[in-house]
């Protein structure tokens, strides 16, 4: 099981200039956690986990319910025994100013929502990133945090973007003790929504 490896902080890294989207998950120690990789020119987005470098063991797949849009589902599947986990999908308009998603486990009932802390600092990054020449030098330095919450409103994980010249990265801190079943919930979650955030800048 990959939630054996979950001591956190989780760390989910991917290349900006690549053909093909792929992430790396590694946990504290730096033990690899998943290997991700996204299908090229598929209508609808079809991504694999997998728990090795070499992606020869896949474990999970997550899969657009539809064409690739802003409305689709990506639902969270378990690769062998094909049993239906959970799904995310985006909540209103994707905008400049905020996005949000809803994550719910496998009966299709809300456990998490997780949103931008504050919509400004996202605002002010696309901004600066926007200047010819030297906006990603601006945006090295301004990186927005994402809070995983229930459904109560009490934070459960904090996503932290960070950038370098050749790569982003998300960390994932547990504010809470969660179940096992959750953690491996949010993992997918962390890791589709980072592909999401990557497809939107």
């Amino acid at each position: 099981m990959v939630t054996a490896k979950l001591n956190y902080p989780l760390t989910a890294t991917f290349r900006i200039v690549t053909l093909s989207p792929e992430l790396q998950v590694k946990n504290a120690s730096g033990d690899l956690v998943l290997q991700i990789k996204q299908k090229l020119l598929t209508l609808r987005e079809d991504t694999t986990a997998y728990q090795d470098v070499n992606k020869t063991i896949p474990v999970y797949r997550m899969k657009a319910d539809r064409i690739s849009g802003f409305w689709a589902v990506h639902n969270f599947w378990s690769y062998k025994g094909e049993q239906f986990l959970g799904s995310i999908r985006a909540n209103g308009l994707r905008s400049i100013w905020r996005i949000s998603y809803s994550v719910t486990d496998h009966n299709q009932k809300e456990v998490f929502r997780i949103r931008e802390e504050n919509p400004w600092i996202k605002l002010l990054d696309a901004l600066l990133c926007e200047i010819d020449g030297i906006g990603w030098i601006f945006g090295m330095f301004i990186n927005p945090v994402y809070l995983v919450e229930d459904t109560s409103g009490r934070v459960l994980f904090r996503i932290k973007k960070k950038r370098s010249f050749f790569e982003r990265s998300f960390t994932m801190e547990a504010d809470q003790k969660v179940s096992e079943e959750h953690q491996e919930l949010a993992l997918l979650a962390l890791a589709q929504s980072v592909l999401l955030e990557r497809a939107r800048g």
